[in-house]
């Protein structure tokens, strides 16, 4: 075990300065204490780092604190993992690509069961979220385009719509004049 530890669970107040006592009382001697900030805003990120000066006191620590109530929130403790070299894979490999439609609904394709219908594909049939709707007024089928839908029982008229009091753009790109309709013959 490394004698560097990750402290998550964080009150966003948290401070070094208080991080550090919550270890000293414990009497774990303490090299550093790094508190992650947000590179944009600036603000706490709810978790730390802490380097132990001993690999025992890093035990100790985990032994004694983890779960231990800083401003309200219980400390996690871990052994901090070795941080990857710059472009290499993250821990956990590489995720497949889903397939054709998208990842699978509820888990991969699996076979037939027996005396049951046999599967579709990914994710199983296509859902049914109703029957189909009758033709005729009420549907889409049998209603005339310029036709107005029919009116439904409960639903009260909207007034009118106000005509606009304010000129048009065009207006004013002609100014104040208007033209009265009689041609000059000069």
């Amino acid at each position: 075990m490394g004698t560097r530890l990750f402290v998550g669970n964080l009150s966003y107040n948290v401070n070094e300065q208080e991080l550090k006592e919550v270890f000293q009382s414990e009497s774990i001697e303490v090299r550093s204490v790094r508190i992650a900030m947000d590179r944009e805003t600036g603000r706490p990120r709810g978790f730390a780092f802490v380097e132990t000066e001993t690999e025992e006191g890093a035990k100790q620590s985990v032994e004694k604190l983890a779960g231990r109530l800083i401003q309200g929130r219980a400390m996690i403790l871990e052994e901090a993992q070795a941080r990857p070299a710059a472009g290499a894979p993250r821990p956990g490999g590489p995720r497949p690509a889903p397939g054709p439609g998208g990842p699978p609904r509820f888990g991969a394709p699996s076979a037939p069961r027996p005396g049951g219908p046999p599967s579709v594909g990914p994710g199983g049939p296509p859902r049914i979220f109703g029957p189909p709707r009758p033709p005729g007024p009420g549907g889409f089928e049998g209603r005339a385009p310029d036709r107005a839908p029919a009116k439904v029982e409960g639903r009260r008229d909207r007034p009118e719509k106000k005509k606009s009091t304010r000129p048009k753009p065009e207006d004013g790109e002609r100014g104040n004049w208007h033209w009265s309709g009689i041609l000059d013959d000069d």
